[in-house]
């Protein structure tokens, strides 16, 4: 009796000690609402307040600042996101990016082949016919699930992405990391070094991409926009390529979030080894998720802006948006695989294909909203120490049922003392209820950390309750508060199961790693020896009009390799989202729309009308030129920039080498190339103005190159007015264009 009474008294003192901590935080900061995510009034502490409309009392003391544990996973998913943000910066992460990319493969196709739904695995076969019929009948199921949706709302269901306004807006923030990187898996899709048989395939890609970056219209690119509804809620979020982004305070902790955009940032990096991959992804990207319907509507519900989803929506239909241009991609790639190689080759590009369709359906690029997260099914108690310390709580829910019931504190979504409720406490469901609330109610405990944890503190020597637990049962306490901050061990899947479902050998991924790289072939190949920069003098020229070309084969060889790479220079911009997102991004985006060959921008979107262009012959870029240019001169098509470098001599390809290993250094030498980038629009200019007999093009692709040069113009002065303004970015840019036009000179006459 005795030893019954004296635990009764300790955990009225703990129940004591905590409502005093309550109330000291209402008398000092009132009931003002806090927006901190891993506060305890946040609604990631709550799983049930949206069904029991309960709303906890707010705590916002600053007394003891939260420290934010985080596990190894998110970290290491973090780090990767800044690095890949900033690439140049940290070649050595590539082969740990590649091994990474075919770990993700693996898994998703290894939970695709377990799966006995109706999946991309059921067109075993390509052909445009089947593949289109199954896209509909996606689209079928989509329409009747949000029907279904529809009816359940109508009949009183609540909603099924976020509870309310606040966890609405804790949910936009924690999508930040994905959305981003929107368009980031096309981000390298379409180089110089891309062969050229591909190129009206990887152009018809990098349509989509640029329609995701606003086609260079500042209000109509989708991460400035994302950030401008960031901006509306306060999320507080600085830019996504900063360090800053990825640091533990601003609480940004959904795994799954980080997880889908690294994998978003990784299918395009390596675009020559996982082409198929990447279209594949693109094909499932763009298609339209139920999710997407259900957002529009609960957002416009809570009274928050919904249109960056409206977008999304109305732009990825399958009639004439990306659904429809990412299938034709797949398609025309297929096509071209098994008239090149034959059947079993176009198989095999088929398997890659599905394998990038299905990683980008098996990571959820979505945050689990926790007013509505499911309770796990898995075993539980999952350790012995969680048994063990639902075996100390529920000894002490017996002692302690009541006691001090008028008390208004809570842990989660209940009181404490309704959470030791004996008949209740026995319930499985129940327990694993307290231990989630428990677990994220900070101060008390801070997963990972026991010696920082209120409870253990409290509970220990001149603790307010030491004593009510004995030494043994502080042991487990502590114990538990130190495996929540441990990782899931997840083993990394064995990229065997990605080679053996595409039929491919893992040798083919071994020499794609390879140190040895060509930057003529190889993208990204930052790990080559330093090139020495050629053409040193800086004389800078007054411009380029008054040039002379030759026709002279041998001086024609050596000018074609700058010809074909100097659309290199700004290729590097859009691989990053975030980089386009500002009017000297977008600026940059019609440079290189134009030197690609797209059409003038309008007010619409162009979506099919652009891929129709393309496949009609109609889309001259500066490459596509400069073909015309060998076949004027009866110099052999090449099929590779590779091919056209090797034209030139010794100067002229170590000159264009240079410039591609250049534009790879995007962050340190951006107003160089610029200034490298505007020489060459002058160069194009002076090909235009060119005389009938000396002419290096027909009169009709001399007036499309004078279209090029004009939009090129147009783009680089919004950069080159912003440059001007800073003296030293003046100079770089002056550098790079004295560059450009003394190579002009040199190796065109």
């Amino acid at each position: 009796m005795y030893i019954i009474q004296t635990t009764t008294a300790i955990l009225i003192a703990f129940l004591a000690l905590l409502a005093w901590s309550e109330v000291r935080n209402r008398l000092a900061k009132g009931r003002s609402r806090s927006k901190d995510p891993e506060a305890p009034d946040s609604p990631r502490r709550f799983p049930q307040i949206a069904a029991t409309q309960e709303k906890p009392p707010r705590d916002n003391s600053t007394s003891e600042a939260p420290t934010v544990v985080e596990s190894t996973e998110l970290r290491a998913y973090k780090q990767l996101y800044y690095k890949l943000h900033n690439l140049e910066q940290h070649p050595g992460i590539l082969p740990e990016c590649r091994e990474l990319l075919l770990s993700f493969l693996s898994s998703t196709i290894s939970d695709a082949l377990d799966d006995s739904g109706s999946t991309i695995l059921s067109v075993d076969t390509f052909s445009r016919e089947s593949l289109n019929h199954f896209l509909k009948a996606k689209d079928v199921d989509v329409t009747n699930r949000w029907e279904e949706y529809l009816a359940r709302r109508r009949a009183g269901g609540s909603r099924e992405i976020f509870g309310d306004k606040e966890e609405a807006q804790w949910w936009l923030k924690q999508a930040a990391p994905v959305k981003y990187v929107d368009g980031a898996w096309l981000g390298h899709i379409n180089k110089v070094t891309t062969p050229f048989k591909y190129r009206k395939i990887t152009k018809n890609a990098w349509q989509v991409m640029s329609e995701e970056l606003g086609d260079g219209d500042l209000a109509k690119n989708h991460v400035y926009v994302y950030r401008q509804l960031m901006d509306d809620i306060d999320a507080g979020l600085p830019a996504a390529d900063s360090k800053d982004f990825i640091n533990p305070h601003h609480k940004l902790d959904q795994t799954r979030c980080w997880k889908a955009a690294v994998a978003q940032l990784l299918i395009s990096l390596f675009p020559h080894n996982f082409l198929p991959e990447s279209l594949g992804f693109n094909m499932a990207y763009e298609s339209l998720p139920l999710h997407l319907l259900k957002t529009v509507k609960e957002l416009r519900e809570v009274r928050l802006n919904p249109y960056y989803f409206e977008l999304h929506i109305s732009i990825d239909n399958a009639d004439s948006g990306h659904a429809a241009m990412a299938m034709a991609a797949v398609a025309d790639y297929i096509d071209l695989v098994e008239q090149d190689e034959g059947a079993e080759a176009a198989h095999v590009a088929w398997r890659r294909v599905q394998a990038g369709y299905i990683l980008a359906e098996g990571l959820p690029t979505t945050p689990e909203s926790p007013s509505l997260k499911a309770e796990t099914d898995g075993p539980f108690p999952r350790t012995e120490t969680e048994a063990a310390l639902l075996d100390i709580f529920a000894a002490k829910a017996f002692v302690a049922h009541k006691i001090h019931c008028n008390s208004r504190l809570k842990i989660g979504r209940r009181s404490l003392v309704d959470w030791l409720e004996p008949k209740a406490f026995a319930d499985r469901q129940w327990q694993q209820g307290f231990l989630h609330d428990l677990s994220n109610c900070k101060p008390w405990v801070i997963k990972g950390d026991s010696e920082k944890s209120r409870l253990v503190k409290e509970l220990s020597w001149e603790g307010k309750m030491f004593g009510s637990f004995t030494q043994t049962e502080v042991d487990v306490v502590k114990a538990w508060i130190d495996e929540l901050g441990m990782p899931v061990q997840t083993p990394r899947p064995d990229p065997i199961v990605y080679y053996e479902f595409t039929k491919q050998s893992s040798n083919v991924s071994t020499a794609a790693a390879s140190v040895d790289l060509d930057i003529l072939v190889d993208y990204p190949a930052l790990s080559i020896s330093k090139i020495p920069t050629p053409l040193t003098d800086n004389e800078i020229f007054d411009d380029a009009a008054h040039v002379e070309f030759s026709l002279d084969e041998s001086r024609l060889r050596s000018f074609l390799p700058l010809w074909f790479t100097s659309p290199t220079l700004l290729e590097t911009l859009p691989s990053v989202p975030v980089r386009a997102a500002d009017a000297f991004g977008s600026a940059l985006v019609r440079v290189l729309r134009a030197q690609t060959g797209f059409d003038v921008e309008g007010q619409g979107v162009a979506g099919m009308d652009e891929v129709q262009r393309t496949d009609n012959g109609e889309s001259f870029g500066i490459v596509e030129l400069g073909l015309e240019i060998c076949g004027r001169a009866n110099i052999s098509m090449p099929a590779n920039v590779k091919d056209v470098v090797a034209f030139g001599n010794a100067e002229s390809v170590a000159f264009s080498k240079w410039m591609i290993s250049l534009s790879m250094q995007w962050l340190a030498q951006r107003d160089m190339l610029i200034g490298m980038a505007w020489g060459f629009m002058e160069l194009h200019e002076a090909v235009v103005k060119l005389e009938k007999g000396k002419a290096l093009l027909s009169p009709a692709s001399a007036q499309t190159l004078g279209d090029i040069a004009r939009r090129e113009r147009a783009g680089l002065e919004v950069c080159k007015k912003e440059i001007l303004e800073n003296e030293q970015r003046k100079a770089d840019f002056e550098k790079g264009l004295a560059t450009a036009r003394r190579a002009t000179r040199k190796f065109s006459a």
